[in-house]
């Protein structure tokens, strides 16, 4: 009777331990699904103000944007703190970043959407955002997984001769 009741715990435990997917019934997301997760939690893109944005301008900017469906948040970076930025980034090798002041940086918005969706309809018509006065370019990363996987993947090079 005891050797049974072993048997079945062991039973128990093992359908139990199966079941949480400790031997590879649930795999998981796939890469891709998790390429995706990435985008979406991040969905983002940058506008680029010209040199000599006004002041009028760059609230007309974040007047439009606030409006663009999907809007979250966004963040305004100033020339200096764009210059501190990339100063931080260079900071191993800063010789060319010091010889540029601040007021060679151009100003920007980060704007943050719901998801990687409501981005790419921007982008794919963002004359009324980048036809803005003041506005230079508007900057998307990858936008879809083939784009994020083409951009970032490993190239193959070329084997010497």
């Amino acid at each position: 009777m005891r050797a049974l009741k072993i048997v079945v715990v062991l039973l128990l435990a093992v359908a139990g331990v199966t079941g949480c997917g400790l031997f590879g019934d649930d795999p998981g997301p796939s890469q891709d699904e998790q390429i995706q997760q990435i985008l979406d939690e991040n969905a983002s893109f940058t506008v680029m103000l010209k040199h000599d944005a006004t002041a009028a301008q760059r609230q007309s900017v974040e007047t439009a944007v606030r409006g663009l469906p999907g809007f979250t948040g966004l963040t305004f970076t100033d020339k200096q703190e764009a210059y501190e930025r990339t100063r931080q980034l260079f900071s191993a090798n800063p010789a060319g970043v010091d010889e540029i002041g601040p007021e060679h940086f151009p100003e920007s918005f980060e704007v943050r959407m719901t998801d990687i969706t409501a981005v790419r309809k921007v982008r794919d018509a963002q004359a009324p955002v980048k036809n803005l006065p003041g506005v230079d370019q508007l900057v998307f990363a990858c936008l879809t997984v083939a784009e994020c996987k083409d951009r970032y993947s490993p190239k193959p090079t070329a084997s010497p001769s």
